[in-house]
Formats: structure tokens, C-alpha cells, sequence
């Protein structure tokens, strides 16, 4: 690669996110798996505890985080010519930043 790095804040970055979004998961495949079925108001219920919000709002931002660095790593490997990158990056980067005002806003919504 000919572009400056930040390699091990990438590394790190991507790692983190990872371990978060598994340990996230299992916790959510878990609760799902141990509890008995919920009506839409218990659901509602659980969903909306605030540290699980803030929990899901973590979620959202390392799935944004994760997103970008690695979609932003594969570009900058394989696309070369400089205005065709800028734009692919720039339209990533506008996607991510949207789905995750959408799903904050939604959680949002849903938490008052």
C-alpha cells in the first residue's frame, strides 16, 4: 500500500469492535433462548431499560466503526485511481452515517 497508515489503530479498532459485537450478540442469543416468548409490551419493556439502550447505541456504533474500516481498507487496496476512490469512500461513508442516524433515531423513538 502506498498511503500512510494507521495500522495498529485500525487493527485495534476492528478488533474491539468485534469483541463487543460478539459479546453483544451472544448476550441477545442468550436472553432470547432462556426466555420464554414476549408479548410486544415485554419486549418493549426490556428494550427500552436505559443501559440496554445505551448498550444498543454501543452496538450501532461498532457495527458503524467495523463498517467503515473495513470497507475503507478494501477500497484503499483495490481501487487505485484517486477520484474513483474518493467517491466510493464518500458514498460509504454517507451510507454509514445514515443507517446509523436511522437507528438511533428509531431507538430513540422506541425508549420514550
Amino acid at each position: 500500500m502506498s498511503r500512510p497508515t494507521h495500522g495498529l489503530r485500525d487493527w485495534l479498532l476492528q478488533r474491539l469492535t468485534a469483541v463487543y459485537l460478539g459479546i453483544f450478540l451472544v448476550y441477545l442469543l442468550a436472553h432470547f433462548m432462556l426466555q420464554p416468548q414476549h408479548t410486544y409490551q415485554q419486549w418493549h419493556d426490556w428494550v427500552t431499560q436505559p443501559a440496554r439502550v445505551i448498550a444498543m447505541a454501543l452496538f450501532i456504533l461498532a457495527v458503524l466503526v467495523h463498517g467503515w474500516v473495513g470497507m475503507r481498507d478494501v477500497v484503499l487496496d483495490y481501487v487505485h485511481a484517486i477520484s474513483l476512490r474518493l467517491t466510493i469512500l464518500s458514498l460509504i461513508g454517507l451510507s454509514l452515517i445514515g443507517c446509523g442516524l436511522w437507528s438511533l433515531r428509531v431507538l430513540i423513538q422506541a425508549s420514550t
